[in-house]
């Protein structure tokens, strides 16, 4: 991520002393230095808790993080029990419906061989039509470099819908997430097994999955490398952790600064952009197979909304507003590399132990 000649953004304002939580500075969560420079300082948008919370990027491999951040036996009063991500929701069913899943299954289909089956006329048809009846980015997050289903364990599954979606994919899924009541819930409501903890975690035993994904959870996490190399060892040789994460060197955060969603202060403890992930994938000894951005509209659409919030809603921004802006912009982000949102597939060598 480069910062040669670039403005750094305005803070709101000091980092609170008192946040009333348990607080620890921290080195480099990636290579351990102690030299850092202060990106941005916001509060909590959410809660509202512990003044403001300071950003801060490594001098040395250009990792950022939170730093101070809330320790781990403190974290949990930043998460209420209505928690956006943790929250099952309506599920909608009927016809339209049948005919998204459908047409899912069409499009991996025909353009990946996935799942491994027969592609008639009717598939084919099918799969012209899912770029209208789905959401694109949706379509883009289900690429897996896999030609059958295999086992799969979703870290960070929160309310379980992607674990759902690719159980009708025909995978066999197990979830894994650090809040008790979620687990349970998504147990109950769906009949998938989902282990309440992080990784490592005593149910989760070595070289057992084909797949791990992480969809918005590595930058929750306190230990992101620990979290990393334990994935590797739950995968099969030869097997893929597919992760997605917000990306702080996009565009989004460029306008935003402080009022970007994706900032999420404190829970968001490690702030990605695509070459310190990639080499974060490295170190733990993965090979990495692809690193694509993809633009989410309705992310923009929040920043607007925090940016009104606290006055600072210029007109440039509130243009994004519109979700036809928005997702016009969104694409632009994409097709110049600036877009707010990573996803990186990665393999365990074949030959690993």
């Amino acid at each position: 991520m480069s910062t040669a000649g670039a403005r750094l953004p305005d803070p709101v304002g000091p980092p609170a002393r008192d946040t009333g939580c348990e607080m620890e500075a921290v080195d480099c969560l990636s290579c351990g230095s102690t030299e850092s420079e202060t990106v941005v300082i916001a509060p909590d948008p959410v809660t509202g808790l512990g003044g403001n919370f300071r950003v801060v990027r490594c001098l040395d491999c250009g990792l950022t993080y939170t730093n101070p951040r809330p320790t781990l036996a403190s974290i949990g009063q930043f998460y209420p029990q209505d928690y956006g991500p943790h929250v099952a929701g309506t599920q909608r069913s009927g016809w339209l419906v049948r005919r998204r899943k459908a047409a899912i299954r069409a499009w991996l289909r025909c353009r990946f061989s996935f799942p491994p089956q027969p592609s008639s006329l009717l598939t084919q048809l099918h799969a012209s039509l899912a770029g209208l009846l789905n959401n694109r980015r949706r379509i883009r997050l289900l690429r897996f470099p896999f030609r059958k289903p295999g086992r799969m364990l979703d870290f960070g599954c929160g309310a379980g819908h992607f674990l759902e979606q690719m159980r009708d994919l025909g995978w066999q899924v197990e979830g894994l997430d650090i809040s008790a009541s979620c687990a349970a819930d998504v147990t109950e409501r769906t009949g998938i097994t989902v282990h309440h903890g992080s990784l490592p975690h005593d149910s989760v035993a070595e070289n057992s999955f084909d797949a791990v994904t992480m969809w918005n959870a590595l930058e929750h996490v306190h230990e992101p490398r620990e979290i990393i190399r334990a994935a590797r060892q739950a995968l099969r040789p030869g097997g893929i952790l597919v992760v997605g994460v917000p990306n702080i060197d996009s565009w989004g955060f460029r306008k935003f600064n402080h009022d970007w969603h994706c900032l999420e202060l404190p829970r968001h403890l490690v702030h990605f952009d695509p070459d310190a992930l990639r080499a974060m994938m490295q170190q733990e000894g993965m090979k990495v197979l692809s690193l694509e951005q993809i633009g989410r509209a309705g992310w923009l659409r929040k920043s607007v909304r925090l940016a009104t919030r606290g006055g600072r809603a210029t007109f440039g921004k509130r243009l994004c507003r519109s979700k036809r802006v928005s997702k016009c912009v969104a694409r632009w982000s994409e097709l110049t590399g600036q877009a707010n949102f990573i996803k990186i597939v990665v393999e365990k060598p074949a030959d690993a132990l």
